[in-house]
């Protein structure tokens, strides 16, 4: 549902409006590092086209820049709701380019932008801190604790109800969302299960959470970051083997699943 914008109406480039400009600056969090050059994007760019999404979605990148819609879309890398009391209205921020940075904004329409946090719930991911309940539905997650071999902590935190997974560096206060799908996949194959309704089923990484070691989540996530890099990271993360827990200890061993 995207009744923000009438993208057809509209001609670039133009300035970003004020519930855009209000939106996005709050997923970015002013005091978090990591979100700094994403904050900078927002104050300086402005909008060069319509995403292949449709109205609500949008490029923002410097005047006389080429929209680049070819390109497979980067990593989600900021999200948030405000809860309307007409419906949800979704914030979504893209993993910046060195020229470009997309985002959509879908919901119902918003008459007043200066006061759309008011009388209202709103949550984001970005402001999220280790020990924190989760930011969607205030229950506990499971958290892992991560390092690489330099000393650099990263949390992986995982919501069993939400079904939602997203990666928070220390370093940089960056909370990353991560695919649910890509990342059991490769926990299926870090831990070697040749039962296919139980590695097709993505589901388990939450029903059956507890079947599953820090150290097995933590060599999924090393494994997935290798191969589709969210946190870039100069060394390795220290890794540990460790006996497979609950059904996973009836999955007969073998060759990994291609």
């Amino acid at each position: 549902m995207r009744e923000l914008t009438k993208g057809s109406a509209e001609e670039y480039p133009r300035e970003l409006n004020t519930l855009e400009r209000t939106l996005l600056l709050w997923v970015l969090p002013e005091d978090r590092l990591g979100y700094a050059e994403y904050r900078r994007s927002v104050e300086d760019w402005k909008v060069v086209a319509t995403g292949r999404r449709g109205d609500g979605n949008y490029i923002l990148a410097a005047d006389g820049h080429i929209p680049d819609l070819e390109s497979p879309l980067t990593h989600l890398f900021a999200f948030g709701v405000v809860e309307l009391g007409s419906g949800d209205l979704s914030v979504s921020v893209r993993e910046r380019t060195a020229e470009q940075l997309e985002f959509e904004i879908a919901g119902p329409a918003v008459e007043d932008s200066v006061s759309v946090f008011e009388g209202t719930r709103c949550w984001t991911y970005s402001d999220w801190s280790p020990s924190r309940p989760c930011p969607r539905c205030g229950r506990a997650l499971r958290e892992v604790d991560m390092s690489t071999t330099s000393g650099r902590q990263l949390v992986l935190a995982l919501c069993a109800p939400d079904q939602r997974l997203w990666v928070y560096d220390a370093r940089s206060g960056v909370n990353r969302p991560i695919p649910v799908t890509s990342f059991y996949n490769e926990l299926m194959l870090q831990s070697e299960v040749q039962d296919r309704t139980v590695a097709l089923n993505a589901r388990r990484l939450f029903t059956d959470i507890g079947a599953f070691s820090d150290a097995a989540l933590t060599r999924a996530f090393s494994t997935y970051n290798k191969l589709r890099t969210t946190v870039p990271l100069e060394n390795p993360l220290v890794l540990t083997s460790a006996k497979k827990a609950g059904w996973l200890q009836r999955q007969p061993r073998g060759s990994r699943r291609t």
